[in-house]
């Protein structure tokens, strides 16, 4: 199963940051909206590039090496190697 990057989350902070910092003009006592607002915008931004870092695509190389006995050949031995290139999600 793959994995798939949540984003939702982060963004709704971020917008919920930005309403607040932008469009609310009201006081609350002790409360310094415009401050949290701020604060919102940013840890979702953070959360967001977090997201996309831990959830992006990854890639992997395996190697495989394959010895074979032929004793007709020089040494008695068949080496074979090769890397494959596969996608992790």
């Amino acid at each position: 199963m793959g994995r798939s990057a949540r984003i939702g989350g982060p963004i709704a902070v971020a917008i919920i940051g930005a309403i607040l910092y932008f469009a609310v003009s009201d006081m609350v006592e002790g409360v310094d909206l415009t401050m949290i607002g701020l604060i919102l915008m940013i840890a979702g931004a953070v959360w967001l590039v977090i997201e996309l870092i831990v959830n992006r695509r990854r890639s992997a190389v395996t190697s495989e090496r394959q010895v074979v006995r032929d004793p007709s050949a020089p040494g008695g031995t068949v080496r074979s190697e090769r890397e494959v290139r596969r996608d992790e999600l």
